[in-house]
């Protein structure tokens, strides 16, 4: 895509989100625009950002910046709160933004973040890792390694969420406030921390085993996650619900020719027709399509392993598999 399309795509999405401050002197002044360019197939930089699309990933370029001291902040930049961020970076709030956006990233959607540390925190989950060279050796490691409970308990790996800041008044305050990861519950930050303890601004600390020394230059790889699919519960009915009936719709026997209707029902009868054991487990599952089986037709042992697996086309048996109770096929 061209750039001037990306950054149509992205102003639009981003909507009255765009960064205005104010110079000394009182006059607005937004913020500058990313120059996006694609430097290799899939690879874009936006301002600072690099942006690899196949991997899912942002990489910004930060400094160490503390190693002892309360912590609120994991990134911030320098309009940020540096005296308690753990890393500080150059790049602009704006233009990151962007890059996630063009990741398909929407954040918590309007949505805030719950007070409540129990609660969920809205938004795209990610994992940060930070990448630095000693020497000739190149390094990473979560993010997680490099703070830790003011009590001294370790932080557990786990994910950040992308929430995407906020505007207010016009005002993108990432971009003004300079908050990009936070520890604590910050709304315009664009990272939040969804950790229990969230809501308590005096627990986190810098974990300075392993930590780069102060002032020394690495980079901030962070991942977008894929999202979970949600799994949905099969809504079929039982084989008692239906009855066989003839072209003049009055019920047949199982073996004589005809249509599966539910009962009550007019139209010949499409969906799944389950059937469970007295321990609540599957015993099989069959597709129907307007009254004849169709597709997968699935039987399983009362210990949950496959036993036959059918598939029908137009009402007849296309293919059979068959295992005994161990899961060992049979041919």
């Amino acid at each position: 895509m061209k750039r001037k399309l990306f950054a149509l795509i992205t102003l639009c999405a981003l909507g009255v989100g765009v960064a205005q401050e104010k110079d000394p002197f009182g006059k607005p002044e937004p913020p500058r625009k990313p120059n996006i360019k694609e430097i290799a197939p899939g690879i874009l930089q936006v301002g600072t950002v690099r942006l690899e699309k196949k991997k899912r990933e942002i990489h910004l370029p930060v400094t160490i910046n503390m190693n002892e001291g309360p912590l609120e902040y994991l990134v911030v930049t320098g309009k940020g709160k540096v005296h308690e961020s753990l890393l500080v970076t150059t790049v602009e709030p704006f233009h990151l933004q962007v890059a996630m956006l063009l990741l398909n990233c929407k954040g918590s959607d309007g949505h805030l973040i719950p007070e409540d540390d129990s609660k969920p925190v809205p938004g795209d989950a990610v994992i940060m890792e930070l990448h630095w060279t000693e020497g000739k050796k190149k390094n990473k490691a979560r993010l997680e390694n490099f703070f830790r409970r003011a009590d001294g308990k370790k932080v557990k790996e786990g994910p950040f969420i992308f929430n995407g800041s906020r505007v207010f008044d016009g005002i993108f305050l990432a971009q003004r406030d300079g908050s990009i990861v936070s520890l604590i519950t910050d709304n315009a930050a664009q990272f939040n921390n969804p950790r229990k303890g969230r809501d308590n601004d005096d627990i986190w600390r810098p974990q300075p085993k392993g930590l780069p020394p102060l002032d020394s230059n690495g980079t901030l790889v962070v991942r977008v996650l894929p999202k979970k699919k949600e799994t949905k519960k099969p809504t079929g009915v039982k084989l008692g619900d239906l009855e066989k009936r003839n072209a003049e719709g009055k019920p047949i026997g199982l073996s004589e020719a005809g249509l599966w209707f539910k009962r009550g029902e007019k139209e010949p009868y499409t969906g799944l027709v389950e059937s469970f054991y007295n321990n609540g487990k599957m015993e099989s599952q069959i597709n129907y399509k307007q009254g004849v089986r169709a597709g997968v037709e699935t039987h399983w042992y009362e210990n949950g392993q496959k036993r036959w697996e059918m598939i029908y086309k137009s009402g007849r048996m296309a293919s059979k598999k068959q295992w005994d109770v161990d899961g060992n096929e049979q041919k």
